[in-house]
């Protein structure tokens, strides 16, 4: 990563939790860029150049809560998806529970959506198989993570990843 990509990511950073803070008070189409801008300490310019809308901003910090947790765990695999990883990805999200209810209050579940798209469901990937395997498995996990927020994270995370393990030998 060069010196430019870690700015902008920094700025990104920055922005996108600007606009997440703002979330707690407003509803997402109520923000406006100048409150984002005087959150986060960038101009207008800045804005315009890291996201084409505040959906994106969202969609992007959710993405990279899951970047960051999984450097700091030292998870492989994140962008795909591996069973093995199945406790570790509930715990995550139990851990950003109050972000998530957050999401779901302010009707921003299709941004949580876009997050797995976004870190899951490569277009590009030359194999079609995997594309339609990554494709279920994205869609499914936020499924799932939906009815967990739904529900009001009633199941442990390791419940959750039972369950998982359970459905997917089924599967097999």
């Amino acid at each position: 990563m060069t010196k430019a990509d870690n700015t902008s990511e920094f700025l990104k950073d920055c922005m996108a939790g600007a606009v997440m803070k703002l979330l707690e008070q407003w509803p997402l189409d109520k923000i406006q860029v100048k409150q984002i801008c005087d959150a986060s300490g960038y101009h207008r310019a800045s804005w315009f150049r890291a996201f084409r809308s505040k959906s994106e901003a969202v969609t992007y910090h959710m993405v990279r809560l899951w970047q960051l947790y999984c450097e700091r765990h030292g998870l492989e695999g994140y962008n795909d998806w591996v069973i093995d990883n199945a406790e570790a990805w509930f715990q995550y999200n139990y851990e950003i529970r109050d972000t998530l209810r957050l999401l779901y209050r302010r009707g921003l579940m299709k941004e949580l959506a876009d997050s797995f798209t976004a870190t899951l469901h490569d277009h590009h990937i030359a194999d079609p198989e995997q594309v339609y395997r990554t494709a279920m498995f994205s869609f499914s996990l936020y499924g799932i993570l939906r009815e967990w927020i739904i529900r009001d994270f009633d199941k442990s995370p390791d419940e959750m990843a039972r369950i998982i393990r359970e459905t997917t030998a089924k599967m097999a």
